[in-house]
């Protein structure tokens, strides 16, 4: 028994000594593999100065990945299938574009009507978000998108696409589809509010990460705030969000000395608090008229913070949007079912919108409302105000013809610039596009789509320093990421899901114009998806990863 006891002594005492050999082999700062040979890699990224997603000061260190994950981060030795010098390249998490509309282009491929086998790859590649280093998009926005989230989580695998997605449901739509374009309702009866809940309730058990609203738009802007709180109760059993285009964007001042946008952000927030739901304010933004400053719009956010709901948004870093024209009207303008409301038939009637266009032509003038898409070919491509030369007619005259007679989609310059520059410097503010995936031979894009995320980069953080680049980064990785709950994304760290970005700063530019929108950000010098090389030296491979990233399926434990 003693020689037994002696032999398992030594036994353990060589153990020992091993585990001390071992842990002196291990990089000093590295950190050790996560299910992988520590000293084994399929990629070693080597000497790039890291922003990691968090506002830790930025260092230089190596990333090993093996098969869809980080497995080491710090100063890393050994083999690698392929070894990445980034050596004066920065080295981020890939981006997460919280605001964006790709599944309604998608659904362009299924009709294949005009689109050719090079636009198919473009649009299935989501390229005009991966050369700005987009790695994620967040589809189902403002209400008006996909409604089977099952059905476009296999869209997405099927094809392969070239992003992760998460994906929202969009309230307006599903109404539309449980309800009728035609009878709308106003106010939904109990019978029919059960029907909505029973719907979103299945949507985010097929992996919806929350709901979305396009309350400007049909039938959205006919919806009771009510209506919106019952819904996004269901939402939040589920740990979703509530993201919202508002109301109301404008400065316009209402009945009782009250501003149109100011009362939309109250409704998101009481919204928020009566439903106990994180909210998504979208595309924050200040349009005309620009009555107010920034800052009255910030504080009513920052006070719903400090009482302790959770309240963010999302902007781009641009003074135009791309919608239909008639959204510089108020919603009391329109039908719930689309389209301006009847009344306006006569020239009578419609003096009352020629009035409100020619006080808004003050901050945003006719050539400075651009048609990209119109029923009447003709006018594509033209300004309100080259139309109405065209024809010889009054500007205002002309606006009211086409929102009452024509389907018009156009740029509008309605946003103020300095409001834009004060909401991307506060953290609660995310960055967004508010595009889509696109193809560079269709027509009518607007330059956000290909240069969002590298204009706030090097235009607003780089150039004019309105915010730093650590914290231009964290609003594009680590704090979209963790408002959705995306566990191991947004954060590069050993264990999380390789998706990063190796950027080159001196080449960083958005070529992207509005007289030429159709090209690609530069920059973006290397790029994995779920440690897939889809950049590699500036050029695609071919490569694509993308998947969808499903919500939690199931209530909160709470």
């Amino acid at each position: 028994m003693r020689d037994k006891i002696r032999s398992l002594r030594k036994v353990m005492a060589c153990l020992t000594g091993v585990l001390l050999i071992m842990a002196l082999l291990i990089p000093a700062g590295g950190s050790t593999a996560f299910g992988a040979d520590a000293q084994s890699y399929d990629v070693l990224i080597k000497g790039g100065t890291v922003y990691d997603g968090t506002l830790k000061p930025p260092c230089v260190e190596d990333i090993a990945v093996q098969g869809d994950r980080i497995v080491a981060i710090g100063k890393l030795e050994g083999k690698a299938a392929k070894t990445i010098d980034a050596q004066g390249f920065i080295v981020t998490p890939g981006f997460i574009d919280i605001h964006e509309h790709s599944d309604m282009i998608v659904s362009m491929l299924a009709s294949g009507e005009g689109v050719t086998p090079a636009m198919k790859e473009e649009i299935k590649g989501n390229l005009n978000a991966i050369y700005q280093g987009v790695t994620t998009v967040v589809t189902g926005n403002c209400g008006n998108s996909a409604t089977d989230t099952a059905q476009w989580f296999k869209m997405v695998e099927s094809m392969n696409f070239g992003t992760n997605v998460m994906h929202l449901i969009p309230h307006g739509a599903v109404r539309f589809e449980l309800f009728g374009e035609k009878n709308q309702p106003l106010k939904l009866s109990p019978k029919q509010l059960k029907k909505f809940k029973a719907r979103i309730e299945k949507e985010m058990k097929n992996g919806a990460c929350g709901i979305s609203t396009g309350l400007s738009y049909p039938p959205g802007l006919g919806t009771t705030t009510e209506e919106l709180i019952d819904l996004a109760k269901v939402v939040g059993k589920y740990g979703g969000i509530y993201a919202t285009h508002m109301r109301d964007e404008s400065g316009t001042l209402l009945e009782g000395g009250n501003v149109a946008v100011l009362e939309s952000i109250k409704e998101a927030i009481e919204i928020g608090r009566k439903s106990g739901t994180p909210v998504q304010i979208s595309h924050l933004k200040l349009a005309v008229p620009h009555s107010i400053k920034a800052s009255r719009m910030l504080t009513l956010i920052e006070a719903a913070r400090q009482e302790g709901l959770d309240v963010t948004a999302d902007s781009y870093p641009y003074t135009s949007g791309v919608t239909g024209i008639e959204i510089l009207l108020p919603n009391s303008f329109k039908k719930i079912t689309g389209g301006i409301a009847d009344r306006y038939k006569t020239k009578e009637e419609r003096a009352e919108i020629k009035a409100l266009i020619q006080g808004l032509y003050a901050d945003i003038p006719p050539e400075k409302i651009i048609l990209i898409s119109c029923d009447k070919k003709e006018y594509e491509g033209k300004s309100v105000g080259e139309i109405a030369a065209m024809e010889g007619k009054d500007p205002s005259d002309t606006y009211v013809g086409l929102v009452c007679d024509h389907v018009t989609t156009g740029i509008i310059f309605a946003h103020n610039e300095q409001a834009m520059k004060d909401f991307m410097s506060n953290h609660y503010v995310f960055t967004c596009s508010d595009g889509y995936t696109w193809a560079r031979d269709i027509p009518g894009a607007h330059p956000r789509i290909y240069g969002a995320f590298t204009r706030k980069l090097k235009v607003f953080a780089l150039e004019e320093k309105i915010l730093s680049l650590n914290d231009a980064i964290r609003s594009m990785t680590l704090l979209p990421a963790e408002k959705l709950g995306i566990a191991g994304r947004g954060k590069l760290e050993s264990g999380a899901f390789a998706d990063i970005v190796v950027m080159d700063l001196n080449t960083l530019k958005d070529k992207s114009t509005y007289e030429n929108p159709a090209q690609y950000a530069e920059g973006v010098v290397h790029l994995m998806v779920n440690g897939v090389l889809t950049i590699e030296d500036r050029k695609l491979t071919g490569q694509r990863a993308g998947r969808p990233l499903k919500g939690r399926g199931r209530p909160v434990l709470k």
